[in-house]
């Protein structure tokens, strides 16, 4: 049976200084919400194969450092921007206005990719197990992996494993899929303009297009910027990271 996620229910600022404890892998603290035995117990499943394996392993340890070093930068820039916006509104100086732009890029960034590393390594995990499906020797090959296709692989290969089911939750998520457009368009054409509201239903509130890969004509601004809007994404990744990466420790307990 797979596992279910869990929820913080509420988002909620940072607090800096709770629960932070040192990933042995890579050497520094990450934040309490962060799956760290698990994670720790997935890369010793992996170290058996440092010398049989060395292409699967160091590829595979490529992708499980990012997926720590992602987070804990998703997890500052949350803080970031959520601190920002609660202290100096959603219509602050320039400056600060900046500021927020900047976080709001590090976090939709740092979030999409952090989901990406952890396909990339799985996907080096079962080169192990079918390394002709799964081929990490082709250059052409390894520039085509995205989440979507590893997804497919892993039905294709692992059809009942609980990993396969897991996946496919994740990238058929909507959250991931606004996500993931958001980055695109923050790293691939630039800052969206925010519209304000005085007086109504919306008074006070700033909004960016929730469709925002629509032509600019087509744009919906639905997206509201406000202590919510990384926070709540935050704990939707953090819920789904820790489902993912316990489903990869059963992955390797049962395969590898």
């Amino acid at each position: 049976m797979c596992l279910k996620k869990w929820s913080n229910k509420q988002p909620k600022i940072i607090d800096k200084q709770a629960g932070w404890t040192v990933l042995p892998s890579v050497g520094y603290k990450m934040p309490p919400d962060f799956p760290s035995p698990l994670y720790v117990k997935v890369s010793s499943a992996l170290l058996k194969y440092k010398d049989t394996h060395r292409a699967q392993w160091l590829s595979f340890g490529l992708g499980w450092n990012g997926v720590a070093y992602r987070y804990r930068a998703l997890f500052e820039y949350d803080d970031q921007f959520t601190t920002s916006v609660t202290e100096y509104s959603n219509s602050p100086i320039f400056e600060e206005r900046y500021n927020q732009g900047k976080a709001l890029f590090g976090f939709f960034a740092n979030s999409t990719s952090d989901i990406e590393c952890f396909f990339y390594s799985n996907y080096c995990i079962a080169s192990i197990l079918k390394p002709d499906v799964f081929s990490i020797s082709d250059a052409d090959k390894l520039r085509s992996i995205n989440p979507k296709k590893v997804k497919e692989k892993f039905q294709t290969c692992f059809p009942t494993d609980c990993i396969s089911v897991m996946m496919d939750e994740c990238i058929k998520d909507a959250t991931y899929t606004k996500m993931s457009e958001v980055r695109d368009v923050l790293t691939h054409r630039g800052i969206p303009p925010r519209s304000f509201y005085r007086g109504g239903e919306r008074d006070g509130m700033a909004t960016i297009p929730d469709n925002i890969k629509a032509p600019v004509d087509q744009w919906l601004y639905d997206l509201p910027i406000d202590k919510k809007t990384t926070a709540s994404r935050r704990i939707w990744l953090t819920d789904t990271l820790n489902v993912l990466i316990a489903a990869t420790d059963h992955f390797c307990s049962q395969r590898l």
